[in-house]
């Protein structure tokens, strides 16, 4: 059964397991997006924070998120989670309901490097989009498109060499857009700029 967007939206908010992400509720047309990294001194934790004005309603999932244990659980608890491909993640996928459309942003924080694996980790959130997108479909029958769209933020301080000729996208990757975090600080969701949009039906 094809849903509108508001629909489908409603569906996430029901089905996901918020408990287990880590929900971090939108409050007052804002989002507040944080996560710990190490600088090159590699000594002491550096927490880095993105608040992000929305618009709409929005769901955010802390994709690695923490147990009490201290550990990231599986993204399946059925499959053999140690260096799988569906292992790989990123640190918050947003979902944004706006103007009948549900938009999706697969973000990932570093700190001062932008590692190899980067693409690797956001192909696989949005390998994860795609796969909770089936297991919806398949229980229940309801679908609708999400459009969704992949960043890395770092505060890398020459991150030029790792970026194309426009200084905005990454070498390795042309569908991941990349921004500084005093870049994107207090910016809209909707001005975080990326052209490559993924359709998931």
């Amino acid at each position: 059964m094809a849903l509108n967007a508001q629909g489908y939206f409603n569906c996430l908010k029901s089905y996901l397991n918020t408990n287990h992400y880590g929900e971090v509720q939108a409050k007052d047309g804002e989002i507040l997006l944080k996560d710990k990294g190490f600088g090159k001194s590699g000594t002491k934790p550096i927490e880095y924070k993105v608040c992000l004005q929305t618009t709409g309603e929005t769901l955010v999932i802390k994709l690695d998120a923490k147990n009490n244990k201290g550990s990231t659980p599986p993204l399946f608890h059925f499959l053999d989670d140690n260096a799988k491909p569906w292992s790989k993640r990123c640190d918050y996928v947003v979902f944004n309901l706006r103007r009948n459309s549900l938009f999706v942003y697969c973000l990932e924080f570093k700190s001062e490097s932008i590692p190899q694996d980067v693409p690797d980790q956001l192909k696989a959130s949005v390998d994860w989009l795609k796969a909770l997108h089936a297991t919806i479909k398949a229980y229940t029958a309801k679908g609708s498109m999400m459009k969704a769209t992949k960043f890395v933020l770092s505060n890398h301080p020459d991150p030029g060499p790792y970026l194309d000729d426009e200084g905005k996208y990454l070498q390795r990757d042309h569908t991941i857009r990349h921004y500084r975090y005093d870049d994107v600080n207090g910016l809209s969701l909707t001005d975080l700029e990326n052209s490559n949009i993924e359709m998931i039906r």
